[in-house]
């Protein structure tokens, strides 16, 4: 069972791997086709916008292995920050963490933690940029429907 504050939205057609491992922050969004793999723990803080099309990754292959197996050192949880916002297509692959307020810009590979505050963008994310440290917004769970 997904541990989420009955403020936040999921959006249409999330997929959740160990929900009983994810733990999503009051206020917050979850867009539409999400990957959530929760394995090693996926902790959102308060009022974050995953955009569309986000996939967490807390696990991976070592490519090395003859047998394709999962890495002990390609594992581990992600935290995403209160008030970060990651854009659409995002990837945040295992063992980061997001800072509050980031944002990360759509399309971007996240392989290393991001700043409060950072703006990252690209493949790798690298920082472009500074967000505002007065961020006054709270979501209350309400949503539109979009079909």
């Amino acid at each position: 069972m997904v541990d989420c504050h009955p403020n936040s939205t999921i959006y249409f057609g999330c997929e959740i791997r160990a929900g009983y491992s994810l733990h999503i922050g009051r206020g917050s969004i979850i867009g539409d086709n999400c990957i959530l793999d929760a394995r090693q723990g996926i902790y959102i803080g308060e009022n974050v916008n995953l955009s569309s099309e986000v996939h967490l990754w807390t696990e991976s292959h070592d490519m090395n292995d003859p047998y394709f197996r999962g890495s002990p050192s390609k594992r581990g949880a992600i935290y995403v920050g209160s008030r970060a916002w990651l854009g659409a297509q995002v990837t945040v692959l295992d063992n980061v963490k997001i800072g509050e307020g980031a944002v990360v810009c759509a399309g971007a590979v996240v392989t290393k933690d991001v700043e409060p505050f950072a703006v990252v963008a690209g493949i790798p994310a690298k920082k472009i940029g500074e967000r505002s440290r007065d961020l006054k917004y709270e979501f209350d769970g309400s949503h539109m429907l979009f079909y």
